[in-house]
């Protein structure tokens, strides 16, 4: 019987994956499919764009120093890598697809490893009247991230945000697989690429460390970890110099990022806020704004030490929620963990209203855009409202999942014989009353 439940589950892995490939196949035959997406400001964004890129490389061709334009702003390694390929398009097309492909294979592995260690622990136990079921599988994890249309557009469009979630992914699964090395070369490649994923750093060796009781062990841990990310980050800076042969690439995309230069509208809060900004009050509103992405990391790793997945998953919706040049790419990563954590749906309030905040936005951005740029009938106020409502969505998502792992973990406290729904509501209406 288990040879057969897993020639099935090989048969599964391989249909989903195969039908995700061909899908993205197919779409990219489409000859002006790819261009309008690369268009679209809720898929590209200057640091993610795949036309800048371009303009990157024939610059970087022609003997050109890349960032000299204004127009470049992303990571030298990317002109290293699409360099040699840049003049066939299949090729480009399938370094995406493989990309989505390995995000999705991550996936995989990571529920595999959480799902051992939770018969490891044996977190599997009754609350209350209830038995706490496992959570989703891989491969329903792995097809909702390679279905997701948000990850569609994102691969279709060419974004480079993708190769920052690989990165990210990776950090992650290889944090669960307790390969310090691997992990944090990972999440300073995505700190590399796209500069917030540092902040994953703490959840990551909390991934390291689960388990382990030894404080020694466990502070050895840490140093060791923080060494190699520095290291690693080092290394790619020092390989970006002799790659442009200039350090002029540190103020083009890391300053871009941090100041915000380029105001090309976007789904984020930043562009419409700055645009209205007197100068003088610029300097303080952007520390303030930029502070307001960093900040959650340290507490939000204490709080949550104990659930580093769901830390790492909380910390990549902020990210995509608060930073200057937000994309749907960044919404297909942390909507791709969210069903890691699948254990907590039961507990959440909102998620009718999340999902319809997500399909209202999705449906009336393109709309907005159109009516703004091209018609003429709207102004910028119509497409920064549809951008609010988004981000409305995205801080909803925070707090009930942030909510529904907090009643989860005091259910897991209760005695047996406490009903978890009368329990969390009068404990809840006593902390209140306090």
């Amino acid at each position: 019987m288990e040879r057969i439940a897993a020639g099935t589950r090989s048969n599964g892995t391989a249909i989903v994956f195969s039908t995700a490939l061909v899908l993205r196949l197919a779409l990219f035959q489409f000859p002006t499919l790819p261009s309008i997406l690369a268009e679209r400001v809720e898929i590209s964004t200057p640091i993610t764009s795949f036309k800048r890129l371009s303009e990157g490389v024939f610059l970087y061709h022609n003997g050109v120093p890349p960032f000299d334009g204004g127009v470049f702003h992303q990571a030298p390694l990317l002109l290293g890598l699409f360099y040699p390929i840049m003049s066939s398009p299949l090729l480009v097309n399938t370094l995406y697809i493989l990309g989505d492909l390995a995000v999705a294979y991550m996936l995989l592995q990571i529920t595999a490893i959480k799902e051992q260690d939770s018969l490891n622990e044996k977190k599997i136990q009754q609350y209350g009247n209830k038995i706490e079921e496992p959570g989703m599988d891989g491969l329903t994890v792995a097809a909702l991230y390679l279905f997701n249309p948000f990850t569609i557009a994102s691969c279709i469009g060419r974004s480079t945000i993708l190769y920052s979630n690989v990165a990210v992914v990776s950090g992650i699964w290889m944090g669960m697989k307790r390969n310090k090395i691997l992990a944090m070369f990972s999440v300073a490649l995505a700190a590399y690429l796209s500069l917030y994923p540092a902040m994953l750093i703490i959840p990551v060796i909390l991934l390291l460390n689960r388990g382990v009781v030894d404080r020694d062990l466990r502070k050895r841990t840490v140093i060791q970890s923080a060494t190699v990310f520095a290291v690693s980050l080092a290394s790619l800076f020092v390989l970006s110099f002799v790659l442009v042969n200039s350090w002029d690439f540190f103020a083009s995309v890391y300053g871009t990022i941090l100041s915000v230069s380029d105001l090309t509208p976007n789904l984020g809060l930043f562009w419409y806020f700055f645009i209205e900004m007197f100068d003088q009050f610029r300097p303080f509103f952007l520390v303030v704004f930029q502070i307001h992405v960093f900040i959650f990391a340290v507490p939000i790793s204490i709080k949550l030490r104990h659930h580093p997945l769901f830390a790492s998953f909380l910390l990549c919706t902020i990210m995509g929620t608060f930073k200057g040049y937000p994309s749907v790419g960044d919404a297909s990563l942390y909507l791709g963990l969210l069903p890691l954590c699948s254990e907590i749906f039961k507990y959440m309030r909102y998620m009718f209203l999340i999902v319809n905040l997500f399909l209202y936005s999705s449906l009336l951005a393109p709309i907005f855009w159109y009516l703004w740029v091209y018609v003429g009938s709207g102004n910028a106020n119509f497409f920064y409202a549809i951008g609010l409502v988004y981000g409305i969505g995205e801080i909803i998502l925070m707090i009930d999942t942030t909510f529904a792992v907090s009643r989860r973990a005091f259910e897991a406290l209760l005695p047996p014989e406490t009903s978890g729904e009368a329990a969390f509501s009068g404990w809840d209406r006593d902390v209140v009353q306090k």
